[in-house]
């Protein structure tokens, strides 16, 4: 009985203060009565809700260039010296900059800014500075390349063919780079079984660095059927966009396994690199082995390529059987994370770098992803997805940071840093 009473005495002191404190709710919106210092705070208390609310619509309104930043991130810096990188990200919406940064103590030495004409999400993707500060830019899939001096000053531009994902220069100092016709419609057919399929074709592009002119256009289609290679357009399950080539690596000079501007093509939807003479229009080489939608090809030395394998489907699923009753009948095939993979020319044989610290630090981008050597034994390692930069050292994690923002809990998504020597 006295439990009872004790249990109906708390209930009704409860009751009384919580109808206290909606009649004092009731007078301070209606503004007609104060309660001394105890006012502010019960405003705070019932404006709760609508801050929480409004929170969570400014975060919902975040345009994708912005990543959520793991809960006790711990950054890394153990660099020695200065590295310098070039790095875009979005400042608004509607305004996008490129930066000179030093990762040893992210200083800032110099900025460009540029308006968005595009959507809130559209990045700029892998910018370029060249030896007089001038920088090379496009909007990813949405532009073309754009050449503008050290004050953002308009050098020329280059709109008839868009942009997509990588920049890099020749032994000449002209620019190559992966390209789009700018239509919005099919450039790719073929018949299959009485079926006409429609698909968007890929394009490889030189560019004159003084001017902007094109001095090369050649369709991936084309250059696979000009080679007796266009089964391979049928080998991807991505029917729209067979191909989708990331990078375009032009040879700087001749060694016993290619020749001064030749060039390795990296397509993620074939998981191939393709080793390809524009010089004879001539494929060397279809590169395939134990990696898949690949991105970020590089020369490691004369004889060695390096690339950042995401390991990962053509196609973005989360698909997956129910499991078995019996787990005992289950086959195990492996623990998969993203990696560096290196490829032997001269024995054209694999091998995998920092696999180890890969694993060990879940190191994983189903998309875009980049690898570049700094020193010797010393990788810079974009896991993009995540927005987590890397810089590994003799398989050891010296550097691991974001990008900062301005929204506080979400960091800059990077796209594609480069790394300035």
């Amino acid at each position: 009985m006295k439990k009872i009473l004790t249990t109906f005495s708390v209930i009704v002191i409860i009751l009384f203060v919580l109808s206290l404190f909606g009649w004092m709710v009731s007078h301070i919106t209606k503004g007609d009565k104060r309660f001394g210092f105890i006012t502010e705070p019960v405003k705070q208390v019932i404006s709760f809700p609508d801050m929480f609310t409004q929170s969570v619509k400014e975060v919902k309104k975040l345009p994708g260039t912005f990543v959520p930043t793991p809960k006790n991130f711990k950054a890394v810096n153990n660099i020695q010296d200065d590295i310098y990188v070039l790095s875009s990200y979005s400042d608004t919406s509607d305004s996008r900059s490129v930066v000179v940064m030093n990762l040893k103590n992210d200083d800032i030495l110099h900025k460009w800014t540029f308006k968005n004409p595009f959507n809130n999400h559209d990045r700029i993707v892998n910018p370029m500075m060249l030896p007089d500060s001038s920088l090379l830019y496009a909007f990813d899939c949405m532009s073309g390349i754009r050449r503008v001096d050290a004050q953002s000053n308009l050098i020329w531009k280059q709109d008839s063919v868009k942009q997509h994902h990588s920049m890099n220069l020749d032994a000449d100092g002209n620019i190559w780079f992966c390209a789009f016709e700018p239509v919005y419609h099919a450039t790719g057919m073929y018949q299959l079984n009485g079926k006409t399929v429609f698909y968007v074709d890929n394009y490889i592009t030189q560019l004159d660095s003084a001017t902007g002119r094109i001095m090369f256009h050649k369709s991936m289609t084309e250059i696979l059927t000009d080679n007796n290679l266009e089964y391979y357009i049928t080998k991807s399950d991505i029917p729209k966009d067979p191909i989708h080539i990331n990078d375009v690596q032009p040879a700087l000079k001749t060694t016993e396994y290619y020749n001064k501007g030749d060039l390795f093509i990296s397509a993620r939807n074939q998981s191939f690199i393709m080793h390809y003479r524009p010089s004879t229009n001539q494929i060397i080489e279809i590169i395939q082995g134990p990696f898949s939608c690949q991105h970020d090809v590089d020369f490691l030395n004369d004889s060695t390529l390096v690339f950042f394998n995401n390991n990962y489907y053509e196609t973005h699923s989360n698909a997956t059987m129910e499991p078995p009753k019996d787990s005992t009948r289950l086959h195990y095939a492996g623990d998969f994370y993203s990696n560096i993979v290196q490829y032997n020319l001269a024995s054209h044989s694999f091998s995998f770098i920092a696999d180890s610290i890969f694993r060990a630090n879940e190191i994983f981008s189903n998309t875009e992803g980049l690898i570049e050597l700094t020193a010797p034994g010393t990788f810079f390692v974009e896991e993009q997805n995540t927005g987590l930069i890397w810089i590994l050292k003799d398989d050891e994690v010296i550097y691991k940071n974001v990008l900062k923002s301005q929204h506080k809990g979400h960091h800059h998504l990077p796209n594609w840093i480069r790394i300035l020597n």
